[in-house]
């Protein structure tokens, strides 16, 4: 994998988002505000990465000087009993500007704004486009929903504890890439670590060429990461324990790379924790599908999940090309590799009971039936 390593560090962006999810079928039933670090672009002439772990190096001490400037502007935050701490879905440019998100165009990053979206178009190898809003937090749960756009390899994510000034910052950024991959890094003090927190691993959870829900619990010296719902890992770290959280693009080894970030939310530990669970899929953090037969003779089994974040059990009885029962209890997550095909399914839940409509597994795909007890609904959806 050609990841990037920025020996640069551009103005930045986090954004979080919900489950893109599809077929609805039921509904049954602060943080202190702080001046953000200077957001500056920093020129290097770093070696393309070479191996899993490339080669990372230090900002120049000579930086250039920042471009994309913003004082903290207060802003309101959401009652503690919410639980949510920061929102924004980029509905409106002069609403996230006030937030402190930076839309500007540079010579290697350029941050624009349209209708619930913020983009970030990476335009030198070996770079990163890094923005944030205002407002710093210790332990959180940070989630947005992103897209790689156009067909160039491209890196993307979230950074959080982001602190200190461009030549001597420290940030962890989490990010994914449209080969398939997923990894933890951290910068501390100007500086990227010789080891990675969680190295580059593959996972079947990632839609490289789709939106990806992307989601981080931070608490403590721990940290877990979620894509599009599942935790996949958690690792300890003392490096950073608060900062400023947001997101990141960036473009490995390759000249160019553009990503799409909306609906941003930054929640309490505690809630995120309700949401989204702490337990990793039943067995592991990676399901396996099993390989198409040679030829493509779309014979390979797929997985389907279900997803509960509901207190009590959420049950789902399928039918179609195998008849299986697929349970998982509260917050957590359940999977199963099946054959191919269309399945309906029967779901319980605590709100009810209710059929849901049929859905198509593809060969080597992945399906994932939620109990979202935020919404008081069912859905699902497929890839």
């Amino acid at each position: 994998m050609s990841r990037l390593h920025l020996l640069a560090a551009a103005v930045g962006v986090l954004v979080m988002a919900s489950l893109a999810c599809s077929a609805a079928t039921s509904t049954p039933a602060p943080a202190p505000t702080l001046a953000p670090p200077t957001k500056a672009a920093a020129a290097t002439s770093a070696p393309a990465p070479t191996s899993a772990s490339p080669t990372k190096a230090a900002v120049p001490t000579s930086a250039p000087a920042a471009t994309n400037t913003r004082a903290a502007t207060p802003r309101p935050t959401a009652a503690p009993s919410t639980g949510v701490l920061f929102s924004d879905d980029f509905g409106s440019q002069q609403d996230s500007e006030d937030k402190g998100w930076v839309f500007d165009t540079g010579d290697n990053v350029d941050y624009a704004w349209s209708a619930n979206k913020l983009t970030v178009s990476i335009k030198k190898k070996q770079w990163l486009g890094l923005d944030w809003p205002d407002g710093t937090y210790d332990d959180f749960g940070v989630e947005v929903e992103a897209q790689a756009i156009g067909n160039d390899y491209t890196e993307y994510g979230i950074i959080l504890r982001v602190s200190g000034d461009t030549d001597t910052r420290t940030y962890y950024i989490f990010g994914v890439t449209t080969d398939g991959k997923y990894y933890l890094q951290k910068k501390v003090s100007g500086k990227w670590a010789d080891k990675d927190p969680a190295p580059s691993a593959a996972s079947q959870y990632i839609k490289p060429k789709a939106k990806n829900t992307l989601g981080v619990l931070a608490q403590g010296n721990k940290l877990s990461l979620y894509i599009n719902s599942f935790l996949v890992k958690t690792v300890t770290d003392d490096s950073a324990d608060s900062g400023h959280v947001g997101v990141f693009a960036g473009t490995g080894d390759n000249d160019t790379a553009q990503a799409a970030f909306s609906k941003f939310t930054v929640l309490t530990a505690d809630k995120a924790k309700a949401d989204w669970g702490t337990t990793p899929p039943a067995g592991g953090a990676q399901p396996t599908a099993t390989t198409a037969a040679a030829g493509g003779g779309g014979t390979g089994n797929g997985v389907i999940a279900v997803r509960n974040t509901f207190p009590g059990a959420c049950q789902a009885n399928l039918f179609g090309k195998q008849q299986v029962v697929i349970r998982a209890e509260g917050h957590s997550s359940a999977s199963k590799s099946l054959p191919p095909g269309t399945y309906g399914v029967h779901l319980a839940v605590d709100i009810g009971e209710v059929d849901m409509n049929q859905f198509y597994l593809p060969p080597g795909g992945y399906c994932q039936l939620t109990c979202d007890a935020a919404t008081k609904s069912v859905y699902n959806s497929c890839r």
